[in-house]
């Protein structure tokens, strides 16, 4: 469906405006491409006659039904096309901004621009701007799942992957976080005024490359399947507590029931019959520190009481069925 609402990830707002929409053939899809030609900005700069202004990023969702199963399976794919990194003393992204105010010559006012021209002035370095934070980011975070790679063989703690940074991370991060295959396209230039761009974009691309992840795919949707599991063991139970109730009886049994009591220690209390009280009269108690000789003995004896028999074995199946069942 579409989404006109601001969509957030986390507490912040990512996407604006239109940007979804579902896609029922090959014309609505091309459709929908040519809108999106034509929504990207584009500019003339001193590097390049047509600038992209800012990242594009095209997702495309698959829903679809495996054959034997109730639940669906999501999968997507992103194709970016990432805006090249920009020196502001190249572009010349900067020579047509004029500060607001001006200032007061005489009688006249001299210089000035408005706070909606200034802005309006300066849109070239703002789109500059966050190109290169997104790439930086972009950047960062490939070095952290570099060190996380490496750390995790030397036992060392992983550090931090800054998703978040950038509003182009966090949409790309589940392309980068080891659940989907990944492929980056580097591109360069020949010119010899570049070279210093090409051999960081090189640098970045053999970065990429050091980059090993197992692709673990989407989960399996599972539940239909636990469900008739857990279906087939309630019927289980039902059929065994069945048989139990058929087969199970009270009888009258003896038993020897064993308690383990400590012994009387009879040492420790001395009444000295003839010695005078302080409060008067003969007979003192004399309390003597534990000597070590109290212990513990055992003590069996026979009781009779009723006991359910018959279905022993029935028993323990139901509690295996249960195990399972908890462990589901």
């Amino acid at each position: 469906a579409n989404r006109a609402a601001a969509q957030r990830m986390g507490p912040r707002y990512i996407l604006e405006g239109q940007c979804e929409a579902p896609i029922g053939d090959r014309r609505a899809f091309a459709e929908f491409l040519r809108k999106g030609e034509a929504n990207k900005r584009k500019a003339k700069t001193a590097m390049n006659e047509r600038s992209s202004r800012a990242h594009t990023i095209l997702i495309l969702r698959l829903r679809q039904r495996p054959p034997g199963r109730q639940g669906f399976v999501e999968s997507s794919l992103s194709l970016v096309d990432l805006g090249g990194s920009e020196r502001v003393s190249k572009s010349k992204a900067n020579e047509d901004i004029r500060a607001p105010g001006g200032c007061q010559v005489g009688d006249e006012h001299v210089g000035g621009v408005s706070w909606q021209e200034y802005y309006a002035c300066r849109q070239r370095v703002t789109e500059t701007n966050h190109i290169n934070k997104g790439l930086l980011t972009l950047k960062r975070c490939i070095q952290a799942m570099v060190q996380r790679q490496s750390g995790a063989k030397a036992g060392r703690e992983p550090p931090r992957v800054p998703f978040y940074d950038s509003k182009l991370t966090q949409l790309l991060e589940p392309a980068l976080s080891g659940h989907s295959r990944t492929s980056f396209v580097v591109c360069c230039s020949k010119e010899d005024v570049h070279a210093e761009e090409t051999v960081q974009t090189l640098r970045f691309g053999k970065m990429c490359s050091n980059i090993e992840q197992e692709c673990k795919g989407g989960e399996p949707d599972t539940s239909a399947v636990i469900v008739q599991a857990l279906q087939q063991i309630d019927e289980q139970i039902r059929e065994v507590e069945t048989e139990i109730r058929r087969k199970e009886r009270w009888e009258w049994r003896r038993k020897t029931e064993t308690h383990t009591v400590d012994e009387k220690d009879t040492g420790g209390v001395v009444c000295n019959r003839e010695e005078e009280m302080e409060l008067g009269g003969k007979g003192a108690v004399e309390i003597l520190a534990d000597d070590g000789t109290s212990k513990k003995q055992t003590v069996q004896h026979e009781v009779w009481g009723q006991v359910l028999v018959g279905a022993e074995a029935e028993n323990a199946r139901r509690e295996e069925l249960l195990r399972r069942r908890q462990a589901l």
